[in-house]
């Protein structure tokens, strides 16, 4: 092993955008570690599903680090199930995970204290614009009582315990996002609360709530993820480019707002070329690495043609199971080491500066957490 793997094999993971995991007692953990592999619908085969690389990745780890080697899918007791997880979580030097709260799987764990516990590192929460946006909605009947309970939280979710927020706005109603007046959020909102659903998919109110939540989340020096691209099968990929919200990354990153794009494959180029001409935007590639892992290397290299490598940041966007997690750790540190062994016209100390910012460094400052991860 050369110096830069032994490096590279070695150095801290920040996981900064990732989901809850689930109860070790759950049954049938083939199909579950089948299901996670894949961002289809429930329907989907799972006969294709398990002919999918990254089903047979989970397994390799299951198997690698299983605590009963002849029955590696075993579902798992406390604190067996604590061992294990400590097992993978250790193995690739995750030092923290910074949990997107707003996506809930089956049999979650969902008490943050008890999944660090679980993990053996500290986990922080992220708040989803979105799923809270939603909850106001049920308790008040009219836009301005409304928006007022729900700016406040907002406005709290530092002083809360939260450490950056989220949107999926792609999801919903796709990154074009558009200055909106009061008028028109209100509408959107009237028509939102008379249809009965608690899904809120109002491209006026979500325009209208991102823009006006920028400057609170400013005041609060705390970043701001999207969902971008590749995931459920619900979303319009086609909506989900980043370049749509180049007049809202105009209209905020200027002023200090600090934007973070997430997977982004299949727009992972366009989201470097954003990270190279837009002060405050970050992004990564995660989901592919663990879903898609025979291109990692490909997308890492293609992700950084233009951005700068303090830019880029590790994540899993992984959920349910720990092999989703140390699979996309293997896989991300494979393209690292791939990538920063072809540039001849790097110097090592250089290379490892770079790794470093990557892997952890950046994400700890962007989401204030230097404290926690002073290794």
């Amino acid at each position: 092993m050369d110096d830069l793997s032994e490096f590279v094999d070695q150095v801290p993971l920040l996981d900064h955008h990732c989901h809850f995991l689930i109860d070790g007692k759950v049954p049938n953990r083939d199909d579950r570690l089948a299901q996670v592999s894949t961002e289809a619908d429930k329907d989907y085969p799972l006969a294709d599903t398990k002919n999918r690389l990254a089903y047979h990745g989970f397994l390799a780890l299951a198997k690698e680090f299983a605590l009963d080697a002849n029955n590696p899918l075993a579902a798992m007791n406390d604190p067996g199930y604590a061992t294990y997880n400590h097992r993978i979580f250790g193995h690739f030097h995750f030092k923290e995970l910074l949990i997107d709260t707003g996506f809930v799987p089956d049999d979650p764990i969902l008490d943050l204290d008890q999944t660090a516990e679980l993990v053996g590192i500290p986990v922080k929460a992220i708040y989803r614009l979105e799923t809270h946006a939603e909850d106001f909605m049920l308790e008040h009947d009219n836009f301005a009582a409304w928006w007022q309970a729900f700016s406040n939280d907002v406005k709290q979710a530092k002083a809360h315990g939260f450490v950056g927020f989220k949107s999926i706005a792609a999801y919903r109603v796709g990154l074009h996002l558009e200055p909106v007046n009061v008028i028109e959020a209100a509408a959107g909102f009237d028509t939102w609360k008379h249809s009965g659903e608690k899904r809120l998919t109002s491209k006026p109110l979500i325009d209208y709530m991102l823009y006006h939540v920028a400057p609170l989340i400013i005041a609060q020096d705390m970043p701001l993820q999207f969902h971008v691209g590749y995931g459920d099968a619900d979303t319009d990929m086609y909506l989900g480019n980043p370049l749509l919200m180049r007049d809202y990354l105009k209209a905020f990153t200027k002023k200090g707002l600090k934007v973070v794009l997430l997977h982004c494959y299949p727009y992972h180029r366009e989201a470097g070329y954003l990270a190279s001409v837009f002060p405050n935007l970050y992004f990564d590639i995660s989901l592919l690495d663990n879903l898609g892992p025979s291109g990692a290397s490909r997308v890492f290299n293609e992700a950084v043609e233009l951005a700068p490598y303090t830019r880029i940041l590790f994540a899993s966007d992984a959920s349910t199971y720990p092999e989703m997690y140390g699979l996309a750790a293997r896989q991300f540190k494979q393209a690292l080491v791939a990538h920063f062994n072809q540039l001849p016209f790097v110097d090592l100390a250089q290379k490892k500066e770079w790794i470093n910012a990557i892997c952890w460094q950046t994400s700890a400052k962007l989401y204030h957490q230097e404290r926690e991860l002073s290794v």
